[in-house]
């Protein structure tokens, strides 16, 4: 059976002689699409200087296609400004954010049945457009690819949808606190749990730290507020989560959970309640050192040296 590599370079051999073959005198939307899909291909193994290159002669197709009069569907301006700019973020932020400033301005014409997208690759590729320019804390710009996400998945009830919508609103969330509505961010961070606590009760919520996520960050804006029964509320059952991970072996950050005890330990103090305060960090404690533990086991160091006795020796 042919691998993922072996259909990936077919592909890449057949477009090769599809573009080949459009390039001279052929129909500008087929080399349009040509050059879209040879580039995808391009970026799926790697080549991604020539891929770049492949999304630039579409873009050049398209900018010549609409100045000519000539309306071009939605999909391959969307599809190949995001293709490139996602391609440009190792090298420029800038060139990133432009291209896809231009894309989410054909966001209101893409829809199901657009060329290369249906609902959930509209979702998909919004969300990824959306994460890229928080990461690169360009907040304000990724409201428009929120939106859309939203736009094509509220009302759905099967759960990838669902799970897709909890991720689009704990991103808008991110990007209300970053902007400093507080009272937006709130807001969908309390839906995001809503959604996140029926899927979690259905065994159908994919990423747990996704529910995590939201109540830390529902936390926070709780304590900015100067609201501190929310805040330990929420805190509480972020913890109680990631303990039933950590029990299960299945916990990937434990500083994290170490972290959240050790500020609601501090909260308490503030409250005057240093017994609840001791229990937090107590347990912030015996996390840290169980985190130190897993380490010198994972680095071959041997925990029980009496490192004292060598430096006894040197004295003598």
């Amino acid at each position: 059976m042919p691998t993922v590599d072996e259909h990936l370079e077919q592909a890449l051999r057949e477009y090769n002689e599809k573009v080949n073959a459009l390039e001279d005198g052929s129909s500008p939307q087929e080399l349009l699409d040509a050059y879209i899909h040879r580039g995808c291909v391009l970026s799926m193994i790697g080549s991604f200087v020539s891929a770049i290159t492949d999304f630039d002669e579409a873009i050049e197709i398209i900018t010549a296609m609409e100045d000519s009069g000539t309306s071009v569907d939605s999909g391959y301006f969307v599809k190949a400004y995001t293709s490139r700019g996602a391609l440009e973020i190792e090298k420029s932020v800038k060139s990133m954010a432009d291209d896809y400033r231009v894309a989410a301005s054909r966001l209101g014409d893409l829809k199901d049945g657009s060329k290369y997208y249906d609902t959930k690759d509209i979702a998909e590729m919004c969300l990824d457009c959306g994460c890229d320019l928080v990461d690169s804390d360009l907040a304000s710009d990724a409201i428009p690819y929120i939106e859309k996400a939203l736009s094509v998945l509220v009302g759905k009830d099967d759960p990838w949808s669902r799970n897709r919508y909890m991720e689009a609103c704990d991103l808008e969330g991110q990007v209300r606190m970053d902007t400093e509505d507080f009272e937006k961010a709130a807001e969908v961070f309390d839906e995001s749990l809503r959604v996140g606590e029926e899927l979690r009760a259905e065994g159908s919520l994919e990423d747990i730290m996704e529910l995590v996520s939201a109540y830390v960050s529902r936390g926070d804006l709780a304590e900015d507020a100067g609201d501190m029964d929310l805040y330990f509320d929420v805190r509480d059952k972020a913890i109680a989560i990631m303990e039933d991970l950590m029990d299960r072996d299945d916990l990937d950050d434990t500083e994290l959970l170490a972290n959240l005890h050790g500020e609601v330990a501090q909260a308490y103090m503030k409250r005057n309640d240093m017994k609840t305060a001791e229990k937090h960090l107590m347990r912030q404690v015996a996390i840290n050192l169980h985190g130190a533990k897993d380490y010198m086991d994972g680095n071959g160091i041997d925990r029980h040296t009496d490192y004292g006795s060598e430096r006894d020796g040197d004295d003598e």
